[in-house]
């Protein structure tokens, strides 16, 4: 049986979604496994799994519970609605993971400042010249 055009196109979105999701949870995965003190990188990485799990809900559903790709109306309803939960959920600790994530700073009473390198921002020349 032929395939539409529509299907594949479904199946290519969701699977850019899948694989650009999991690869910002496994690179804030790596940050919260270099950093595991700041807490933020934690919850983002919740955050982003709950992304790539809103992502799965309707293709799983759709191609592989229902295995048919005609679902009615009410299927399509309960499988958005979950899906939008899951997405809302996930961008909702990305937003607090990135609106807290200074909150954290040690409290080893040091200024973040004075750990900084002084010629940070200076203007390497020697690395310019030809």
């Amino acid at each position: 049986m032929s395939r539409p055009p529509e299907l594949w196109a479904f199946i290519l979105a969701n699977t850019f979604l899948f694989f650009i999701s999991s690869i910002l949870m496994l690179l804030s995965f790596y940050a919260y496994y270099q950093n595991p003190r700041k807490t933020s990188y934690r919850v983002s990485t919740i955050g982003f799994a709950f992304i790539v799990l809103g992502g799965l809900v309707e293709p799983v559903y759709q191609l592989v519970v229902r295995v048919d790709y005609n679902m009615s109306g009410t299927e399509l309803l309960i499988t958005q609605s979950c899906e939008g939960v899951l997405l809302a959920l996930g961008l909702g600790l990305l937003f607090y993971a990135i609106t807290h994530h200074d909150s954290e700073r040690s409290t080893t009473g040091e200024d973040s400042t004075t750990s900084l390198d002084p010629n940070l921002y200076e203007f390497d020349e020697s690395r310019y010249k030809h």
